[in-house]
């Protein structure tokens, strides 16, 4: 799903995004899913070949709050995005929820919820929820994420 929504720059600008939600039910423990997405390899693995996250410096092997990775950006392996920046907003293993705000050169803002919740043993429900812009590529970037997150979710049924 697309949805047009309002967004604010970093600098307090209102601007026209897009929202796009993305939900599977994985056949997991929850605690399985939680544990893997913690890695920043698990990251590198699920986005594969759709995007390539290569680190500009040393980066924890983990995830953390408050902390901000660098990464170089590459889509289908070969056409270079430039710098995307990843702030971990939020890691919250009680709601099973992960808040991050990035951003690179083309899409300015690029806000990811990820959420998950357990439906039954071994049934968890697992959501991408992304918010938006990159200016005149607005359309297209979204259209870009729904086919990109629908990838990432098939990708985490192969590794779970």
């Amino acid at each position: 799903m697309i949805k047009k929504i309002c967004l604010t720059t970093r600098d307090g600008k209102r601007v026209v995004g897009c929202k796009i939600v993305v939900t599977s039910v994985f056949e997991t423990d929850i605690e399985n899913i939680w544990c893997k997405i913690q890695d920043i390899d698990t990251l590198r693995e699920i986005c594969k070949p759709k995007a390539s996250f290569i680190s500009y410096d040393d980066v924890p092997s983990v995830w953390k709050e408050g902390e901000t990775f660098c990464f170089k950006l590459f889509l289908h392996r070969f056409i270079p995005i430039g710098k995307h920046t990843i702030s971990i907003i939020k890691i919250d293993k009680k709601s099973r929820e992960i808040v991050s705000n990035e951003y690179n050169k083309r899409v300015t803002i690029w806000n990811h919820y990820i959420q998950m919740e357990k439906i039954a043993e071994n049934v968890t429900r697992y959501t991408d929820s992304i918010e938006l812009h990159a200016g005149y590529l607005t359309q297209f970037a979204a259209w870009w994420a729904l086919k990109f997150y629908k990838h990432r979710q098939k990708k985490w049924q192969e590794i779970i």
